[in-house]
C-alpha cells in the first residue's frame, strides 16, 4: 500500500494510476487517509460492469448497443456505384 498527498494526486494522476497498478494507493487530505485507488480487473464491457455496480443505468433504446455504437456506413463499391453516376452527370455538361 503507497500513499500520496491530494496535491501529489492533482498534479499528477497518472503516477498516481501506475501506483494503482501495483497495489492500493491511500490519497492523504491534511494528513489523514481520504480516498482509496485502487485497479479494477475487468473481465468484460465496461459500461456493463458499471450498470451491474449501480453506477450508470442500462439504456432505454431497444437497439442493440453495437448498433448505436457503431452506425452502418456505405461500402467501398456502393461509395464507387454514386461516383461513376455523378461523373457521367458531369461529363454530360463538358
Amino acid at each position: 500500500m503507497t500513499s500520496i498527498t491530494l496535491t501529489e494526486l492533482n498534479q499528477n494522476p497518472s503516477r498516481a494510476t501506475r501506483l494503482a497498478d501495483h497495489g492500493e494507493v491511500i490519497v492523504m487530505r491534511r494528513g489523514h487517509a481520504a480516498y482509496r485507488i485502487t485497479r479494477i480487473e475487468s473481465s468484460g464491457d465496461p459500461l456493463d460492469e458499471l450498470v451491474a455496480t449501480g453506477l450508470a443505468r442500462p439504456s432505454r433504446s431497444t437497439a442493440p448497443r453495437s448498433a448505436r455504437r457503431f452506425p452502418t456506413i456505405a461500402t467501398g463499391t456502393d461509395l464507387e456505384a454514386a461516383l461513376v453516376a455523378e461523373r457521367a452527370k458531369f461529363d454530360g455538361l463538358i
